[in-house]
């Protein structure tokens, strides 16, 4: 299996894995936030992976910038959406394409990266529920799911403020 970034040529590739992983009407839903994000310029910076086994795309992890109110220069992320195809669940993908977003992340110069999404999960890639960030919504699950994680030590002590994401994931119906 080979990560690398995600091409324009990619797209139809990266609709059919969120369509695939997840049930529906949640796969149709989640394939087009993946594709929008990818088209929305409020999303850039943006990184997009994807897992490519014998030249198929199996797996894909979106982090897009957002911002902080009342921070200034700080380069936070948001990772949202993630698939894998089912065939592949469960097999270690989906951390590796997180570990490999995160460290990439790093390198670019990224402090902060959140997400939304089950603790279990996303704990074991280094994701915590303790920061001062808050969501742009309202969110349906419990508090402990808005976790983060910073890629520069220290920095979550001294951010607060609420979370502004790029327009096609400012839904409701997201959080």
């Amino acid at each position: 299996m080979k990560i690398r970034e995600s091409v324009e040529n990619d797209k139809k590739a990266i609709r059919k894995v969120h369509q695939n992983a997840f049930d529906q009407p949640e796969g149709k839903i989640i394939s087009q936030l993946a594709i929008d994000l990818l088209e929305d310029k409020t999303a850039l910076p943006i990184l997009s992976l994807v897992a490519e086994q014998d030249n198929e795309i199996i797996g894909n992890v979106i982090f897009s910038s957002v911002n902080i109110e009342c921070v200034e220069r700080v380069s936070a992320y948001i990772l949202a959406p993630l698939a894998v195809t089912r065939f592949a669940q469960r097999s270690g993908i989906g951390t590796q394409l997180i570990n490999k977003g995160l460290e990439t992340l790093k390198e670019r110069g990224a402090e902060i990266v959140l997400v939304y999404g089950d603790p279990n999960y996303y704990i074991r890639t280094g994701f915590k529920g303790d920061h001062n960030l808050k969501p742009p919504h309202k969110l349906k699950y419990p508090e402990e799911a808005w976790m983060a994680q910073e890629l520069v030590e220290g920095i979550l002590t001294k951010k607060q403020g609420m979370v502004q994401c790029a327009l096609s994931l400012n839904s409701p119906e997201y959080w």
